[in-house]
């Protein structure tokens, strides 16, 4: 296990919200919407993005 924080929302209509913040700073967030797509975003502890993936209708 590694020490950090973690946020976990959900609306019970499908949109789910978990985002994950690591001690280095590091953090992972995961948003699930109603319509099923998903968007994670791996950001570094300096702020920069690694990953910033996107599926269905929301991507940016």
């Amino acid at each position: 296990m590694v020490d950090g924080r973690r946020h976990q929302e959900n609306d019970d209509e499908g949109l789910r919200i978990d985002d994950r913040t690591y001690a280095c700073g590091c953090r992972i967030i995961r948003h699930e919407f109603h319509d099923g797509s998903v968007r994670i975003e791996t950001v570094r502890h300096d702020g920069k993005v690694l990953k910033d993936e996107h599926s269905g209708n929301h991507e940016a």
